[in-house]
């Protein structure tokens, strides 16, 4: 009996030893799973965050390096564009488009704008922030050893620079950074070729580049800061002629805006312009010089015609 007793006991245990298994096996995948989750939670950057627009100026050169003049500040514009957009972290504005409203309000190439007219040129691109910089200090000192021209060279530049970040719906100046670094490079040169004098954009971003990115670095763990800025919407284009042809103007307004054929439009002229201690526009003097009428509508575009006064490319219009 006792044996048969056993004999039952084993089953028993048999049976048990696979659940027990089963068991310990689902214990260990959860909480393996657990971990798993929450290494991805940690590890994955945060979705869904809206990217800043973001326009970047022309940085002042302050710097005693004056050979290449506002070139250098254009070059630290664009190395800086070109970092940012690596990181993924903001929207850039085209630099080209910045030219443009740069020229329409006509200011110059060299950044020396303030806050106020900075957050001004942004609004008029449509940017929740916009970067202003100066270079404070840059030299590039090249050591060359050769003859009759041919040889090679070693060059050594040194930058620092200092950015800052404005709203443009406010002004204010949310963050302010610096960076510095060096740069060692050599190799070939040849007659007539002088870094140090003659400007070469590929140089000169090379040269700033370590300083640009200990900044964009900085930019870029304080995007999601600016995540939660109101988004900012360009004023619609100037209705204004854009171009001429042997007696046909063409206007930016078209099918797209409900403009017809026979309606006409006055052409008004800018003939003199009120600035700020800045150079920037506050306003504008006009006269109307004509009228134009529609003969023909495009999609975005119309083709007009002078039936009275005058007319030039450049000049906006009113409808009557």
């Amino acid at each position: 009996m006792a044996g048969a007793r056993q004999a039952q006991r084993v089953p028993a245990s048999t049976s048990s030893y696979p659940w027990s298994v089963t068991m310990r096996t689902e214990y260990r995948l959860t909480y393996l799973s657990a971990i798993l989750g929450l290494a991805v939670w940690l590890l994955t950057p945060a979705i869904g965050l809206a990217q800043p627009r973001v326009a970047v100026m022309n940085f002042e050169n302050n710097s005693t390096w004056r050979y290449w003049g506002d070139n250098l500040g254009a070059a630290a514009a664009d190395e800086l564009v070109t970092q940012l957009l690596k990181t993924g972290s903001y929207r850039m504005i085209e630099r080209s488009q910045l030219a443009a409203v740069l020229a329409e309000q006509d200011l110059g190439a060299s950044g020396a704008v303030d806050a106020s007219a900075a957050a001004n040129i942004g609004r008029l691109l449509g940017a929740q922030l916009i970067l202003t910089g100066s270079i404070t200090q840059f030299s590039i000192e090249t050591v060359s050893v050769g003859f009759r021209g041919l040889g090679g060279s070693r060059s050594k530049a040194e930058t620092i620079l200092d950015v800052r970040l404005v709203d443009t719906t406010t002004g204010e100046i949310l963050m302010a950074e610096s960076g510095e670094g060096e740069k060692t490079w050599g190799g070939g040169f040849f007659r007539s070729a002088n870094v140090e004098r003659d400007f070469d954009a590929g140089v000169a971003q090379e040269a700033l580049r370590p300083a640009i990115e200990q900044v964009t670095e900085t930019l870029a763990r304080q995007a999601d800061r600016f995540a939660d800025l109101e988004p900012v919407e360009p004023p619609a284009p100037v209705a204004q002629i854009v171009g001429a042809n042997d007696g046909s103007f063409y206007i930016n307004q078209g099918e797209n805006l409900g403009v017809a054929v026979g309606q006409r439009f006055e052409v008004v002229r800018v003939i003199d312009e009120i600035k700020d201690a800045n150079g920037v526009v506050l306003d504008r003097i006009t006269d109307t010089v004509g009228v134009l009428e529609v003969t023909r509508v495009l999609s975005q575009s119309a083709i007009c015609t002078v039936v009275e006064g005058e007319a030039t490319e450049g000049d906006t219009i009113q409808p009557l």
